[in-house]
């Protein structure tokens, strides 16, 4: 199949979810076996009063849980250098085992819990809680109050928390804060040159009109939080995400991250890599993070529906999503503001319909 037909089969795509209102803009790359195939951007990055700026390919998009990948690329890198422990529990790990320390809760969760539960989701912590809506405290103790309110449970859930306590392990492991680490341990050693937290330079697809969504999850737990972003103005170059927002300053191990859908594809192509980008990352590791550990679940990774033909990948609140497929050595990165539209949608066919025609054009 020719390169033509594949950019006809993607332009028919990409433009219909744009009448559809699906999302403002969106930007598709192709890669295969780590050389460009394809990549167009569509619509608007932002759209608001009298302005209309458009998407580029070069447009830097708030990844959302998409950030997750970037934390476990860390994370596995550590391990590569046996500064992380992927199967001893975190009571074992020294800033595990000291934020625990006076914590009940927390030691007795921490006893159970390993790194490898936090990425593969089966540790048993809830999965969502607004830090910034506790009226104060620290990571510590706002922890401790959410096991007491949500015990851990038994099942594979998708957790929000797993990350959060992954971004502060891959600090204390690294010796650095979370930005530099990201910037030292990823984004440096892979040339990924627009990706990082809190990037002072756009531009930047913009997403929600103030936290409308996350005000009614607040709402539905009984807290109230007063200090949310104006409504009606759209968030651009700072995170969506109100706990990565509001209580960790922008820079977080579940969110923040922001980047590219070249540099996306870079890091996917990591784990296309049976050798694991020469060994950036163990091969055992690469080979792990995308093998089902249970409920679709890899080191990090998702599995499933959502990625056809034995892919696997991830996706982000803000519309963001990255498919990988080992047989194929195709990387695909969808990029979309799905936010930025009066009334958002889920973009899950629109992401598998994407990859559906890429694997038949391919």
């Amino acid at each position: 199949m020719s390169e033509d037909q594949l950019a006809g089969a993607i332009n028919a795509i990409a433009e219909r979810a744009l009448s559809r209102k699906l999302a403002a803009g969106l930007v598709v790359r192709i890669e295969r076996g780590a050389q460009p195939m394809f990549e167009h951007a569509y619509g608007h990055a932002l759209v608001a009063a009298n302005r209309h700026d458009p998407m580029t390919t070069g447009t830097k998009f708030d990844l959302a849980s998409l950030t997750k990948l970037f934390t476990t690329t860390a994370a596995l890198r550590l391990a590569t250098g046996k500064r992380i422990p992927l199967d001893a529990p975190l009571r074992d790990i020294e800033f595990t085992a000291r934020m625990s320390s006076g914590h009940p809760l927390l030691e007795k969760a921490f006893s159970a819990i390993t790194v490898r539960k936090l990425m593969t989701h089966s540790s048993g912590l809830h999965y969502w809680y607004p830090f910034y809506a506790t009226g104060g405290g620290d990571f510590a103790s706002i922890m401790e109050s959410v096991l007491g309110r949500f015990p851990l449970g038994g099942e594979i859930v998708y957790s929000d928390l797993n990350y959060m306590l992954l971004g502060k392990i891959v600090e204390s492991a690294s010796g650095f804060p979370l930005k530099a680490a990201m910037r030292d341990i990823v984004c440096g050693p892979l040339k990924l040159a627009d990706t990082g937290y809190r990037l002072e330079r756009g531009p930047f697809a913009a997403t929600e009109f103030g936290n409308l969504i996350e005000k009614k999850m607040v709402e539905d737990l009984g807290l109230v939080f007063s200090s949310w972003r104006p409504d009606g103005i759209p968030f651009v170059g700072e995170p969506d995400d109100g706990n990565c927002h509001y209580f960790f300053s922008g820079v977080a191990g579940h969110a923040g991250v922001f980047s590219t859908a070249r540099d996306l594809c870079a890091l996917g192509n990591v784990y296309l890599d049976p050798n694991g980008h020469n060994g950036f990352i163990s091969p055992s590791l690469v080979a792990e993070a995308g093998r089902d550990h249970g409920g679709n679940r890899g080191l990090g990774f998702q599995l499933g529906e959502l990625y056809p033909g034995g892919g696997f990948g991830h996706t982000g609140f803000t519309g963001t999503y990255l498919y990988l497929n080992r047989e194929t050595q195709i990387a695909v990165a969808i990029l979309a503001n799905r936010l930025h539209v009066e009334t958002p949608q889920n973009i899950n066919e629109l992401r598998k319909e994407l990859v559906g025609a890429v694997l038949r054009e391919l």
